[in-house]
């Protein structure tokens, strides 16, 4: 047999093949309706990308809130920029309240203002300062680190000698084991086996009320071995104590009859020393300290000791939040922002948890500036930023005080850095010492309306707000 007709049988036999297994075995499927499989086509509502379990985030932080505006839809009053949800405004009324009576009652609160390089310096945090010190009795600069060698604080004034080390919850190069950072999101620290000297002033840039102090309170995190601890005022020793090992936060304070003596500490011990703080204050009245995290988008509270936060805040009476994050955000170019608000969730929530019950006002971003082909121009996304820090601030209840369009929305930190004096610094992100207490008394003129309409029957009246640059 040759091969063309053995090739010819094979194929006559597969032939005969599917002919009977088409016969005699059902198939449902026919050729001409035969498709490839083809996956649903999806549409991502713009989440820049995210991993999955920041997406699932995302989600949980909605559908949360979704639930609870369903049960209630809330009132949100907005005045001169400050955007105040029903819930915030009852807590701000009480916050007025105690700082009233905290004269007679010789009672101290405070308020963390809490940000990121905008506040260095204490800028805009020293006019706020000034302000509720005016209105409601108090001094001192509030919290201050016992190291600062390069006295970023312009309201005291700190010397150092000894093996002192910074640690702060941003750096990772430094960062502690037992992330004991407190309220300040930095600790000063005395090596063991050591002697640490440092000495608090007043100084003559701090302003009226700030430079006026009578009490020194230090935070000591929890250490291993004996604390000696040494106290001289001009030379006269007014402290010589000894502090045993203690598994929780340590606070020792010291009340003064004269003002803002010049007070020198002298430390030791065969353990590391993590000193929290030092609050300079005055008896009674309000106090406000300075919180500048440098470099940061948020105050990363997930990642310091929560129970020593929740303890200094606790002794130190918080009773208001400022919290002013999102320069570090700004040259970031995105469809949307909801990244951001998965990050501020995050903290939100913890602030919740370490501060219950205590108001938070949200600022916003300020106008920026860059360089483009066209000449220094203002980044056209900042609104996006604004508004998805305005959402997630009002689904927590907290209060947003929208500082871009207060300060006169785009193109105003070009108005602001050509000033004379200038408002804002020529790298067009921040503000000049003057550009912060502009800053400041938009957000402090908001406030002080506010207060003032606790006792007018009907609070739910919206007013024009101030043009831009309008004084007061």
């Amino acid at each position: 047999m040759n091969q063309q007709l053995r090739i010819l049988i094979y194929f006559l036999l597969i032939g005969a093949m599917a002919l009977a297994l088409v016969h005699f075995i059902p198939f449902k499927y026919q050729p001409a309706h035969w498709r490839l499989s083809i996956a649903e086509e999806t549409t991502t509502a713009d989440i820049d990308s995210l991993p999955l379990k920041l997406a699932e985030q995302i989600e949980k932080v909605d559908s949360t809130h979704l639930a609870i505006e369903k049960e209630k839809k809330d009132t949100v009053i907005t005045h001169n920029y400050l955007s105040c949800p029903s819930l915030f405004l009852k807590q701000l009324k009480s916050f007025n309240q105690t700082l009233l009576k905290a004269p007679a009652a010789k009672a101290s609160i405070r308020i963390l203002h809490i940000g990121d390089s905008q506040l260095e310096g204490d800028r805009i945090t020293s006019t706020i300062r000034e302000a509720f010190q005016s209105r409601f009795g108090g001094g001192g600069p509030g919290l201050t680190t016992v190291f600062d060698p390069r006295h970023y604080n312009s309201s005291v004034w700190i010397d150092n000698e000894g093996n002192w080390q910074s640690h702060k919850v941003y750096d990772r190069r430094t960062k502690l084991a037992d992330k004991a950072y407190g309220l300040m999101g930095q600790t000063a620290t005395l090596n063991a086996q050591s002697v640490g000297e440092f000495k608090v002033s007043a100084t003559k840039w701090a302003e009226k009320h700030a430079a006026s102090y009578q009490k020194i309170r230090l935070f000591i995190a929890p250490h291993a071995d004996t604390l000696h601890i040494k106290g001289e005022i001009k030379r006269v020793e007014i402290l010589n104590d000894s502090l045993p090992p203690s598994e929780d936060l340590t606070e020792i304070n010291w009340e003064f009859e004269q003002l803002s003596p010049a007070i020198r500490f002298k430390l030791s011990s065969n353990s590391d020393i993590h000193i929290l703080g030092c609050a300079l204050d005055s008896v009674a009245g309000v106090s406000v300290d300075n919180i500048a995290l440098r470099g940061q988008s948020t105050p990363l509270l997930h990642r310091t000791n929560g129970d020593l936060f929740k303890a200094m805040g606790e002794q130190l009476n918080v009773g208001l939040v400022i919290f002013q994050f999102g320069t570090n955000i700004i040259p970031t170019v995105a469809p949307n922002y909801r990244f951001y608000q998965v990050q501020l969730a995050k903290q939100f929530e913890l602030l919740k948890t370490y501060l219950p019950n205590v108001p938070v006002i949200v600022v916003g971003i300020a106008d920026a500036a860059h360089a483009t082909e066209d000449g220094i121009k203002s980044y056209p996304h900042l609104p996006r930023i604004n508004q998805a820090q305005k959402a997630i601030a009002l689904k927590y209840n907290f209060a947003f005080f929208d500082l871009y369009n207060a300060m006169g929305g785009q193109g105003a930190i070009l108005e602001w850095a050509n000033q004379k004096p200038p408002l804002a610094l020529t790298d067009y992100i921040h503000f000049s010492r003057l550009g912060g207490k502009e800053a400041a008394n938009y957000l402090i003129k908001a406030l002080w309306e506010q207060f003032n309409r606790f006792n007018v029957p009907d609070t739910c009246i919206l007013t024009q707000p101030p043009q831009p640059w309008q004084r007061f």
